[in-house]
């Protein structure tokens, strides 16, 4: 009987244990998952009250895909659960504050409540519009940030000079004030904001874990310092349009870590190139960069990003450079380059087969350097404008520029086998011989510009062909004979065909005598396609831009073209 009672009381002891256990469990767990969504009321105080110095306007935004999402921060409810705001799983402390694109109008208080979140990692109010107010000193109180991006679609809104606090941000991985157009403007952006020199040079002594500097448009009007040598995390180094001048340092060049680098038009900024290290973009476009191109180019096997277009280069262009197969864009037009290319023909090869590997390219480009996505770009020639959406070219979007250079010899056929061209631009040179008829192949090309050279024989019927044809320009050439008169060449008007005294056509104040007399065209394998003879010596420029839905992009090519045509290329790049 004893047994029997002793075993019950052991069951009842082991039935309440297990009760206990169970209810202060699920106590616990409430408790932790209570605290884990409760945010700090003071920091929920100071959102709200950073919210109600802005209004919401749609035209703050220059994104298309802007949205306020301040209308969910609601003083009730958690604002850990608020659009925008991140908080640690922790301690519930606000850590990150994602504002960009929100519709936001209004000028920054000197004493926003923002810089008492002292927690926050990460604060992006990109592409709002801040009406030219300053960027606050107090910028420099949120000892804890290692991202900051107050960068705009438009020029930037911040205005006067950057406060020396940034340098105080010894934990920034990422810094970024600069401005980019989302499409053409009809006047050249204003940097509104100043960086002294003496605060760039505390900012790179200090953050010594800097990954990430774009200030594309911020006035820095100074030399760069030679501290930035000592950054070996960087990246990303992005200083388009900052009045540069001095010699650029060429430590830079050997960081380690430097996939961009962006120092276009800043046109006192002088050095020239060393033996290559591991970049994948490289823009020195519209600088005093001199001197020739180094052979070890070839070197650069990631490179898909190369402009050094209207600099002081000369000599040879590296054969090698025909080995770089994931090149998205090269731009070496505007220098002094004379010598031959002999390699051409692997770059048709990669234009058929890395639709694929470019995707990565693209990604890159569109997301750390570029910022093109979701919008359209026009292509203007000579008053014609063309807009190219990504998502109608699934695979890519290509174009070549050798025009304004003094490039001679004849246009080799195999530029035929470029199929997936898009435009092609061979203006402005001394090109000789006649028009290949593998162009006729070219099925995809809508910009066709070979005027200004010395081609001479008769257009080839195979461009009638050219069905997707927008503009066509083939004026101040020796050419003769009639235009033809199918497809889309019947549609151009005399200025494509100008400056041909041997020309004749229905355009022309020169008309054939008798056109029963033209000349049928050939048939599909009566071309001339040819991989003889060497190629001519030149600068040229791939663009490859789209890739899959959703990226939107487009061209703006050429000296050869009206005068605002690199506008757009020059301020994103």
């Amino acid at each position: 009987m004893g047994l029997l009672c002793s075993l019950a009381f052991s069951i009842q002891f082991l039935l309440l244990f297990s009760s206990f256990l169970f209810t202060n469990s699920l106590s616990l767990n409430h408790s932790t998952a209570t605290h884990h969504h409760e945010c700090h009321q003071h920091e929920s105080n100071a959102l709200l009250s950073f919210k109600q110095n802005f209004i919401i306007s749609k035209s703050a935004s220059y994104n298309p895909l802007s949205y306020p999402k301040t209308l969910s921060w609601i003083p009730t409810t958690d604002c850990c659960s608020w659009d925008g705001i991140e908080c640690d799983e922790l301690t519930c402390h606000v850590i990150g504050i994602d504002l960009s694109s929100s519709q936001l109008y209004g000028s920054m208080d000197p004493n926003s409540t923002l810089f008492s979140l002292v927690h926050l990692q990460s604060l992006d109010l990109s592409d709002n519009d801040f009406n030219h107010s300053q960027i606050p000193a107090k910028i420099g109180d949120l000892s804890q940030l290692r991202h900051l991006s107050l960068s705009h679609g438009n020029e930037n809104t911040f205005s006067g000079e950057v406060p020396p606090q940034v340098s105080q941000l010894s934990n920034l991985l990422s810094l970024d004030l600069h401005s980019y157009p989302l499409e053409p403007l009809p006047y050249d952006l204003i940097n509104n904001l100043q960086l002294k020199a003496s605060t760039l040079t505390s900012l790179t002594q200090n953050t010594t874990r800097l990954e990430h500097l774009r200030l594309d448009f911020v006035t820095i009007s100074s030399s760069l310092p030679h501290t930035l040598t000592n950054l070996t995390s960087l990246q990303m180094l992005s200083l388009f349009s900052c009045d540069l001048h001095g010699e650029f340092p060429v430590g830079i060049f050997h960081l380690p870590n430097l996939a961009v680098l962006n120092l276009g038009q800043n046109q006192n900024l002088r050095g020239r190139l060393p033996n290559f290290f591991s970049s994948s973009f490289v823009n020195i476009r519209d600088t005093s960069f001199y001197g020739t191109l180094p052979t070890s180019i070839e070197n650069l096997t990631s490179l898909n990003w190369f402009s050094i277009s209207s600099c002081s280069f000369y000599g040879a262009i590296p054969s090698s450079l025909g080995n770089l197969t994931q090149l998205a864009l090269l731009d070496l037009s505007n220098n002094g380059f004379e010598e031959i290319i002999k390699t051409f023909k692997s770059m048709t090869l990669s234009n058929t087969s890395h639709q694929v590997q470019f995707k990565d390219d693209v990604y890159l480009l569109q997301h750390s350097s570029v910022d093109i996505s979701l919008f359209v770009f026009p292509m203007h020639n000579k008053g014609v404008v063309m807009e190219y959406l990504g998502r109608q070219y699934f695979h890519y979007m290509i174009a070549i520029d050798l025009s304004c250079n003094k490039i001679f010899g004849e246009i080799p056929d195999i530029m035929g086998s470029l199929n997936g061209l898009v435009v092609l631009n061979l203006s402005n040179n001394m090109f000789t011989g006649s028009i290949p008829s593998s162009f006729g192949k070219l099925s995809n090309l809508e910009a066709l510009d070979l005027s200004s050279n010395s081609l001479s024989g008769e257009i080839p019927q195979q461009l009638t062909e050219l069905t997707f044809l927008e503009f066509f320009n083939v004026s101040f050439n020796n050419l003769s004979g009639p235009i033809p008169e199918n497809g889309q060449l019947s549609t151009f008007q005399d200025n494509s065909f100008e400056g041909n005294k041997g020309l004749c056509g229905f355009q022309l104040l020169n008309k054939c005598e008798d056109r029963s007399k033209l000349p049928l065209p050939p048939t599909p394998d009566g071309d001339q396609d040819s991989e003889s003879g060497s190629f001519f010596e030149f600068n040229w420029m791939v663009i490859l831009i789209g890739y899959g839905g959703g990226l939107v992009a487009g061209l703006a090519l050429g000296n050869a073209f009206a005068g605002d045509v690199f506008r757009l290329m020059k301020r994103i790049f």
